[in-house]
């Protein structure tokens, strides 16, 4: 709660003091959740540290001079701390703590650490650049404020912790921070052609195990690919899905430059060889993530009758080929056992019509009443929505809607850097379409990366222009 409360007023404060007291609270907060939910590692480091004191007190200062060059970087070098946020946004790293597996963003936690470190050096110094959030700091304050609140009921209260230490918080956070940031026209170039550098080399590991059949991580695939008529590929990404909706993302942004800038050749050959390689993840959520980005450029182009007209077909051919795909076939089949989980969360809500089932709760939740109450291997509907309705309740879901409406108008406004927010709308459609099926919209860091750049390029409200001349 106390680090939910930090991040709720540097979304919306502009005081100086209120801000430095919103970042005591996250960090202090943060600190204090985390050492509440990691209490048995923690408590062997610090028996660890008591039987070799010298190792511990070096491996502490050497911790500590990591941290203060962290906070230098990001201070003196912003354009590398944007890129590093690109580049350590998809890495993903097996840990094991507390007696449980979990692929964990390690590499992007350290990189918000580092920002954490410098802005708490700026607010020391006064030298602090507020965020221009406009809308979306309401929205984000009122929806990580009552996600956190809903702890106080929730089904799984260790799920509970998990979901707020590791993504809503730091990611919440760091969306603050980017819009801070600013980044201009040439360090927006540079995250863009990082992202384009990682799809090219996760396309050709993608197109290397299409080509040998040897995946990595993920043995579930492994066995899976055994039986089916196709082979799935994941590239370096654990999930498959997850490796195609960032494809997706990428060859978005791609197609934003050509339809916004040039189209070159050499532009169009790379998109259709990303295009391939995202292919061969088989992963449906992706192909509906690149259509639905691909449809927001096109909306921002074409005349609004023959944009309308273009999702009104694209729908009907969708509902189509469902239906004729799904001949002879039962929903969980066509769905990919999609169905039964959005079946799941439909029987969460019936049971938490009012406050949900809390942040965390919906696998124990809708495990309840069954004959393994305890088994609570999904974790979710694999849909964004339902999810959050499950878990939040209406007014989760609410805040929810407000915050995606708060950042459509934050991008399709007019004013300066218009084809720059378009393009960023479009991949965060793409994301956001990818979690309609397949769910992590706020789990995913490019949600609130993407998100804190379309507020840090959108135009100012005209309250803040002042004169300077009396």
């Amino acid at each position: 709660m106390l680090s939910a409360a930090g991040v709720a007023i540097l979304s919306v404060a502009g005081d100086r003091r209120l801000r430095a007291a919103g970042f005591a609270a996250f960090a202090v907060g943060g600190l204090l959740l985390a050492a509440d939910l990691l209490h048995g590692p923690l408590a062997r480091l610090w028996h660890d540290a008591g039987a070799r004191p010298l190792p511990a007190a070096a491996t502490a200062l050497v911790g500590l001079a990591a941290l203060a060059v962290g906070a230098l970087v990001v201070l003196r070098w912003p354009t590398a701390v944007m890129v590093a946020l690109v580049v350590a946004a998809p890495a993903r790293i097996p840990i094991h703590a507390g007696g449980e597996d979990a692929n964990l963003l390690v590499p992007l936690y350290v990189v918000i650490i580092a920002i954490a470190a410098a802005h708490a050096v700026e607010l020391g110094r006064g030298s602090e650049r507020p965020p221009r959030l406009g809308a979306i700091g309401p929205a984000v304050a009122v929806l990580v404020g009552w996600t956190a609140i809903s702890m106080f009921w929730t089904a799984d209260f260790h799920q509970a912790r998990v979901e707020l230490l590791f993504f809503y918080l730091p990611f919440s956070y760091l969306m603050t921070r980017v819009a801070a940031l600013r980044p201009t026209e040439r360090q927006l170039r540079l995250m863009l052609s990082s992202q384009v550098l990682l799809a090219v080399v996760f396309a050709a590991v993608a197109l290397w195990q299409y080509q040998t059949k040897h995946l990595f991580w993920n043995h579930t695939i492994m066995v899976d690919n055994q039986y089916a008529s196709f082979y799935r590929v994941n590239s370096l990404f654990y999930d498959a899905s997850v490796y195609g909706r960032f494809m997706a993302v990428t060859i978005v942004l791609l197609l934003a430059v050509a339809v916004y800038r040039r189209a070159t050749p050499g532009l169009l050959a790379l998109m259709a060889v990303l295009f391939v390689a995202q292919w061969v993840s088989y992963s449906q959520s992706s192909v509906l993530a690149l259509a639905a980005g691909a449809a927001v450029i096109g909306a921002t182009v074409w005349p609004r009758r023959l944009a309308i007209s273009v999702a009104v077909a694209m729908l009907m051919v969708g509902l189509v080929g469902l239906v004729a795909f799904a001949h002879g076939k039962s929903a969980t089949d066509v769905t990919s056992g999609r169905s039964r989980l959005v079946s799941d969360g439909w029987k969460v809500i019936k049971q938490h019509p009012v406050d949900g089932a809390g942040v965390g709760g919906f696998a124990r939740a809708a495990a309840a009443d069954t004959a393994h109450p305890g088994r609570t291997k999904r974790s979710a509907s694999h849909t964004t929505p339902v999810t959050v309705l499950a878990e939040l309740g209406p007014l989760g879901l609410a805040a929810y809607l407000a915050l995606l409406a708060s950042i459509a108008w934050a991008a399709f406004r007019s004013g300066p850097h218009r084809y720059t927010r378009y393009a960023l709308a479009a991949a965060l459609a793409a994301v956001l379409a990818s979690s309609v099926f397949y769910n992590d919209y706020f789990e995913d860091p490019a949600t609130w990366i993407l998100t804190g750049l379309i507020a840090a390029v959108m135009p100012l409200p005209p309250l803040q222009f002042r004169r300077t001349d009396d």
